[in-house]
């Protein structure tokens, strides 16, 4: 249409304007969501660190524990007995023991641990140990829930952009297919032709509601890990290239990883604290001794003799001492099941040590690939869009064949795919090569691995 025509036209003008902003509302403007943005969203929500941060309180508590039973303890005690049956008992011509049939006592103790054989002392390491396990863990926790966040945001990423390239195909192929059903009618072109035209469209758009359901399934992912829908209109940041940096040799990952990971440090801290507890099992065969003072009030007091129906007040304090000899057993098995767990604390450091060594080889790996594989496609991407118009022209001109010019469709959607895979996965490797070495959370943000 001129637009000197529009411009006579007030009333189409209008239409046009109304149907432009009918349109904006359909379809709100897209809102970036950014990665850090989920990766709080998913550590706010986070189930584990809830449970992570109740195994901390829990561990505070027993350090508190443990800290008391080296104090002293003060005990309140009080009793009002009635007796039937009693009778007056004559010890002599002058001692007579009356019957007294109502008995009450009050007092106040104190005890205060003397020598306890180390069980004390050992009791009070393994609880700080734990306590330090347990924020360790608390961090390997977090930086799961970091990385997770991350590998789903990836994820999403792929599949959203993938969308948009597609509907790039999806236009291209619709456009081509329209020219050849043109060429068609005009007998310039085959019915095999038109046919392997509409099937590669199809083929195209099946692809795109492939990559469509993706989307659904990264954002229910996302989802999943953050606790809240993602918005409608909500995309993912462009990639833009954005590539890992190299990753350091392989002896300067896996130190970096034995050093950092706190996964480990919690493991070897576990085993620290299980040595403890056998130490503290080995205390029962070890004499105990308290310090014990107590102030009672009582009527009769059975310290007086002979016992009278009134109050009296005594006052003791000295050194208890016990010592078990023979306990059947008890002890050596607790001393065995200690020693048990401390075995079963070394393999599971053995357990982490493997699986570290095992991440940090495969993650650096991913890293080299997906930046091999970024290098290659965007080189690929520039070809295919080359060999694509080349093709068209020469098929045009008659000097082509037409399954030529369907390749060249095929291959250039193939290749922006791949474009947009490699980037998602680049970010997606480099986060797990952070999480593997245990690199600081900063590190973990996608922004930090741009290289010029």
């Amino acid at each position: 249409m001129n637009p000197l025509q529009t411009r006579r036209n007030p009333a189409l003008l209008v239409l046009l304007l109304a149907t432009s902003f009918a349109r904006a509302e359909a379809d709100p403007p897209r809102a970036v969501l950014a990665a850090n943005d989920v990766v709080e969203q998913a550590l706010s929500y986070s189930l584990a660190l809830r449970s992570s941060a109740l195994d901390i309180r829990s561990a505070e508590a027993l350090k508190a524990q443990a800290a008391a039973a080296a104090r002293p303890t003060i005990q309140l005690e009080g009793s009002a007995l009635q007796f039937r049956g009693l009778e007056e008992q004559a010890l002599g011509p002058a001692i007579v023991i009356p019957e007294i049939p109502g008995r009450y006592q009050a007092s106040i103790s104190l005890a205060q641990p003397l020598y306890t054989g180390g069980e004390v002392g050992n009791r009070k390491r393994g609880a700080a140990l734990r306590a330090d396990a347990a924020r360790h863990a608390d961090a390997a926790a977090r930086a799961a829930a970091r990385f997770h966040a991350l590998a789903a945001y990836g994820t999403w990423s792929k599949a959203h952009h993938a969308i948009r390239s597609l509907e790039d195909a999806v236009k291209r192929m619709a456009a081509h297919a329209d020219d050849v059903r043109n060429l068609r009618e005009a007998g310039l072109a085959t019915e095999n032709d038109r046919l392997a035209t509409d099937v590669l469209l199809d083929q195209t758009r099946l692809r795109l509601d492939e990559a469509r359901r993706r989307e659904e399934i990264a954002r229910a992912r996302i989802a999943f890990l953050t606790g809240r829908d993602v918005p409608p209109n909500a995309a993912p940041e462009d990639p833009a290239g954005r590539r890992s940096p190299t990753p350091e040799p392989e002896t300067a990952l896996l130190d970096a990883a034995f050093s950092n990971r706190a996964e480990r440090a919690a493991a070897l801290l576990q085993i620290a604290e299980a040595e403890t507890a056998v130490r503290v099992a080995r205390a029962a065969r070890k004499p105990h001794a308290y310090l014990r003072a107590q102030y009672e009030t009582a009527n009769p007091n059975p310290l007086f003799f002979p016992p009278e129906e009134e109050w009296n007040d005594d006052l003791f304090g000295g050194v208890v001492a016990t010592w078990d000899v023979f306990d059947s057993g008890l002890t050596a098995g607790r001393i065995a099941e200690a020693a048990a767990e401390v075995e079963r604390a070394r393999v599971r450091l053995q357990q982490h040590d493997d699986a570290i060594l095992l991440e940090v080889r495969e993650a650096a790996a991913d890293v080299r690939n997906a930046n091999d594989r970024m290098t290659v496609a965007q080189r690929a991407r520039e070809s295919a869009e080359r060999n694509l118009q080349a093709a068209t022209d020469l098929w045009q001109h008659g000097l082509g064949r037409h399954a030529e010019v369907l390749d060249a469709h095929a291959k250039l959607a193939e290749t922006e795919y791949e474009w947009i895979a490699a980037q998602a996965d680049a970010r997606v490797a480099g986060a797990a090569l952070d999480r593997a070495i245990g690199a600081p959370a900063a590190r973990a943000d996608p922004e930090t691995h741009d290289e010029p």
